[in-house]
């Protein structure tokens, strides 16, 4: 991609932390697009605790991106991002910070171009008529939609629909149900979708082996290699959408996936092979950030379904199964909650049901 320089003879500038950008900052944004022929956004902050939005998560370099991302089809606004790290905290270090910000103006604009700067506090414009007096500066009145990124910070759920779709996949809550096959999962999965009225991501290796109508027992390491990336991207593309109101659910992950590698490959894998998916695995688990998992316990009948290994339905089989997953997934003990432990076969569904609801209420804070 060619780099943008704007060429347009009134250049305005907006500057911000946009943690995150909401959609009164987009307002504001093109209200300034359409006073003047471009706009060049400045994403300010630092990458370090420091500051307040990599505090929740949302560095500079992530913030960037994702307002970046917010325009990506709008020729006419150009995004970049001031770096104060090593400047004086606000309220000192102005001059150092107007430099920075003049130095990004010149990389971004054509020379004969005149710079508007808009800005919503009056110290702001007092500061920059002083340390940048060829720009002009207007104070601008506050968007009339009534947000603002610390209200969103601290509940961005009630404040949803004021997010910007890429700062959403930030805020979502994500809910995964695991366990060994046939113990009802798939169902739970539906059934709390419906109830939040949230979207889900079903388990993928279910339809891989529809479409290429291979048995559990029949996968092979290429076959585990398409099962754990493919899972992963489904799950983040139906995160990364933002069509959500901050919650969904997922059955299935790599865990679960890694737990069939170690059932049945792990003997019969070359070192190579093994080592190959080990890898993958690691790299796929980094990426994801679940805030609830929920592990269904295999209370429930095994049942044949055309592609199981009936071999696994034995209860010493799917208990040792069980066990293997609840070892792997012990570094993320604290969003564990399972589900059937106290349960009979007769109330095993109501009470899984009941008692996610619980936790999803105790742990994140939603109800229905």
């Amino acid at each position: 991609m060619n780099r943008q320089v704007l060429n347009g003879k009134r250049i305005g500038l907006v500057f911000g932390t946009f943690a995150p950008m909401h959609i009164g900052h987009v307002d504001l944004i093109t209200k300034v697009k359409r006073e003047c022929d471009q706009v060049l956004v400045i994403v300010s902050g630092t990458n370090s605790e420091d500051d307040r939005g990599a505090r929740t998560g949302l560095p500079l370099s992530k913030r960037f991106r994702y307002v970046r991302e917010v325009f990506y089809d709008d020729e006419l606004v150009l995004v970049d991002k001031l770096d104060e790290t090593g400047m004086p905290a606000y309220p000192d270090g102005w001059q150092q910070w107007v430099l920075a910000l003049k130095a990004l103006i010149d990389k971004n604009c054509q020379a004969t171009a005149a710079i508007k700067i808009y800005v919503g506090e009056s110290i702001y414009q007092k500061k920059l008529a002083h340390y940048y007096p060829q720009a002009e500066i207007q104070l601008v009145k506050r968007s009339i939609i009534p947000i603002s990124a610390s209200q969103i910070r601290k509940n961005p759920l009630a404040n949803w629909r004021y997010i910007t779709k890429p700062f959403r996949r930030h805020f979502t809550k994500k809910v995964l149900v695991v366990g060994s096959a046939s113990g009802g999962k798939t169902t739970l999965v539906k059934d709390l979708a419906r109830t939040y009225n949230a979207p889900y991501s079903l388990e993928y290796a279910r339809s891989y082996q529809e479409t290429y109508n291979v048995r559990d027992e029949e996968l092979d390491a290429n076959d585990y290699v398409h099962l754990l990336t493919d899972q992963f991207a489904q799950t983040s593309h139906l995160i990364d959408q933002g069509q959500h109101q901050g919650l969904i659910f997922a059955d299935t992950n790599s865990t679960v996936t890694k737990a069939y590698i170690d059932y049945y490959l792990k003997e019969n894998l070359s070192s190579e092979e093994l080592a190959t998916l080990n890898h993958l695995y690691r790299i796929t688990l980094a990426q994801e950030k679940w805030d609830l998992i929920f592990l269904v316990l295999p209370k429930s009948d095994y049942v044949d379904d055309g592609f199981r290994d009936m071999s696994m339905a034995d209860r010493e089989t799917r208990e040792w199964f069980t066990q293997h997953l609840l070892n792997l997934l012990q570094p993320f003990a604290d969003k564990l909650v399972i589900l059937g432990q106290r349960s009979d076969s007769k109330h095993f569904f109501i009470d899984n049901y009941q008692t996610a609801k619980a936790a999803i209420k105790e742990r994140l804070g939603i109800d229905v």
